[in-house]
């Protein structure tokens, strides 16, 4: 795949055929090749595609013109394929998809270079707007983000680390969009936020004794609780005792 020739269009939408996507992608002049990215076992569009001109000053016309292009409920990405290494963290060669079509993790844990980011309004602060671009996304696009997320982190955790450390709104949307279906509680999330706890004599007494009455909870009257809440107070008897908040008496 030439990379100076071929880009990388992404946040298209679910329900776009191989030949609506031509359509747009032909809209900036002459396509020598276009592969709209599939799930191999759903079948249903991964919502992606990379698209290859006939020379490097239509490919930079696209990225100039598709990148925030409205379509549907939704505002396309584009960008050069080798400018943020997409052909091969996708698993894509010569323009052909990899036999998984799945997330490959490169061999270097450098950051590729990531797309243009959203404008923020007049005292619009970034977890609004990510509020707002996540208020768009249908549940199909919100699973698919935490799936490929996650499989980043499987394949190659380090650079999933870099990258939130380095994005930490990606992070915030990534948080969000689990609230939003509901794989987790805000207890869950705020336990994960505080790793490192507070010394119990740095607790107040309140703090104390709600520590103390989840320490002396029984096996029965933990397994009565709703499975969320037991799922937090199994962590918090699990730090205990770790000895994280020192000796509960």
């Amino acid at each position: 795949m030439d990379a100076t020739k071929t880009v990388y269009v992404g946040s298209i939408p679910f329900d776009q055929t191989e030949e609506q996507v031509m359509e747009i992608a032909k809209s900036i002049g002459p396509v020598v090749d276009m592969k709209l990215l599939f799930d191999p076992l759903t079948g249903k569009s991964k919502g992606y595609a990379f698209v290859k001109y006939t020379d490097h000053e239509t490919a930079a016309s696209a990225v100039r013109n598709l990148n925030n292009f409205a379509l549907g409920n939704r505002m396309l990405k584009c960008s050069f394929s080798s400018d943020n290494s997409i052909s091969s963290e996708f698993g894509v060669e010569n323009g052909v998809a990899g036999s998984s079509g799945s997330y490959e993790a490169s061999d270097s844990n450098s950051l590729p270079a990531l797309p243009p980011g959203m404008q923020l309004f007049a005292n619009q602060t970034p977890p609004q707007a990510v509020s707002g671009a996540l208020s768009t996304l249908d549940q199909a696009s919100a699973y698919q983000l935490i799936a490929e997320a996650k499989q980043m982190a499987k394949t190659n955790p380090q650079l999933t680390r870099t990258l939130l450390e380095q994005c930490p709104q990606l992070a915030h949307a990534l948080v969000e969009t689990c609230l939003l279906l509901n794989m987790v509680t805000p207890d869950i999330i705020q336990m994960c936020l505080n790793k490192k706890m507070t010394d119990i004599d740095q607790l107040s007494v309140d703090h104390v004794e709600l520590l103390k009455q989840v320490n002396s909870l029984t096996e029965a009257e933990t397994n009565s609780l709703p499975e969320d809440k037991r799922k937090v107070v199994i962590q918090i008897r699990d730090e205990i005792k770790k000895g994280s908040y020192g000796t509960i008496y």
